[in-house]
């Protein structure tokens, strides 16, 4: 079992109740991807759809889980998504509780950022260890 599931303390979760719609999803992804997520820019959609903060990054962060591990969407991106909300699950866990599962999903995309010393140079670290973690959290998350 990895670290990031671990984290996850899965006899914490709640059922996650989805509220946004996909193209809302999208959007904030896209701008994740490419700028960046503060709480300040998630404020528009929260009060729109009248959600807490860290359900919008939990919600987010399952999309963008399982549209990597349906292959609908490539690691890159996924790890670009993850590292452009980093700050704002940061920002929410220091006044509330972590954003789960998003800061365990955010933690297993960081793992396939690098080949590690002994593995073979052909090696696809978001395989090895990102993908096996991802879909262990999103087992977890399910029940």
């Amino acid at each position: 079992m990895s670290d990031a599931s671990v984290t996850f303390a899965p006899n914490r979760k709640k059922l996650m109740i989805r509220v946004l719609p996909k193209n809302e999803l999208k959007e904030l992804s896209v701008k994740a991807e490419a700028d960046g997520l503060t709480l300040s820019n998630l404020a528009a959609t929260c009060e729109k759809f009248d959600v807490a903060p860290q359900d919008v990054l939990n919600e987010l962060s399952v999309t963008v889980a399982e549209g990597y591990l349906q292959g609908s969407l490539i690691y890159d991106f996924c790890d670009g998504v993850m590292n452009g909300i980093i700050n704002a699950v940061i920002e929410v866990g220091m006044t509330n509780e972590m954003p789960q599962p998003a800061f365990s999903l955010y933690q297993a995309f960081d793992q396939g950022e690098w080949i590690r010393s002994n593995d073979p140079p052909e090696t696809d670290p978001s395989e090895k260890y990102t993908k096996p973690v991802v879909q262990e959290i999103m087992r977890t998350l399910r029940g």
